[in-house]
C-alpha cells in the first residue's frame, strides 16, 4: 500500500498543481546528460530510485499501478513487505540504470515503474509457475470457457519485449530494455527470496 501511495502522490503533484515541471526536472533522468552528472554530483544516482515513481502521464500510470496493483499483494504476502520492496526497488533501479545507460545517445527524460513491475513479473513467474487465467474465448456464436498457464503469456510479453528493443529501427519513447532488465532480476532475486 505504501508503494501505491507514494505513487498516488506523485503523480497528483505532478498532474494537479504547479510543481510538475519541477518535480521532473529533480527526479526523473534525462538520458543524455544523466552519466556525465553522475560523475561531477554523485546525488544524481538517486533518480535511479526517484524516476521510478514518477510517470508521464495518467495512462502511464494507470497501466504500470494496474499490473502493479494485480500482482503486488499476492507477492508481499507470500514473501514479506520487506523483501517485496526490495525486489521492487532494486528492479526499478537495475531497470533505469540499463535504460539511462542503452539511451545515453537519446535525448529522453527517463520515468515510469515498468522496470520495477517488470521485476515483479519476473517474481511471480518464478513463485507461481502454475497458475492460470480463465478467459472466454468466442467460437462463432458459442462463447467456450478456457484457460492458459500465466507463464505462456508471461513469456509471451518477454518476447514481445525482446523484439520492440532489438528491432532495426527502435522507438525509444518506452525504455524496452528496462522491462527486459527489470523482469531479469526480479526473475533472479526470486530464486533468493522464495
Amino acid at each position: 500500500m505504501l508503494v501505491f501511495v507514494v505513487f498516488l502522490l506523485f503523480l497528483l503533484l505532478n498532474e494537479f498543481t504547479v510543481y510538475g515541471s519541477q518535480i521532473m526536472a529533480l527526479y526523473a533522468i534525462k538520458t543524455r546528460e544523466y552519466w556525465s552528472s553522475i560523475s561531477t554530483q554523485p546525488f544524481e544516482l538517486f533518480r535511479l530510485l526517484t524516476a521510478t515513481f514518477l510517470h508521464g502521464n495518467i495512462l502511464h500510470w494507470v497501466i504500470n499501478n494496474t499490473v502493479f496493483l494485480l500482482l503486488a499483494f499476492t507477492i508481499e504476502r507470500v514473501i514479506g513487505g520487506q523483501k517485496f520492496l526490495s525486489v521492487f526497488l532494486l528492479s526499478g533501479i537495475i531497470g533505469n540504470l540499463s535504460a539511462s545507460y542503452f539511451l545515453q545517445e537519446q535525448n529522453n527524460l527517463l520515468m515510469g515503474a515498468s522496470g520495477a513491475v517488470s521485476g515483479l513479473i519476473g517474481l511471480w513467474l518464478v513463485m507461481f509457475p502454475h497458475k492460470k487465467i480463465n478467459f472466454v474465448l468466442p467460437i462463432g456464436l458459442y462463447f467456450q470457457k478456457t484457460s492458459m498457464p500465466l507463464a505462456v503469456i508471461i513469456l509471451l510479453w518477454l518476447v514481445v519485449q525482446l523484439i520492440l528493443q532489438f528491432q532495426p529501427h527502435p522507438s525509444y519513447d518506452i525504455a524496452w530494455i528496462s522491462h527486459i532488465m527489470g523482469f531479469s532480476t526480479g526473475f533472479v532475486l526470486a530464486w533468493f527470496v522464495k
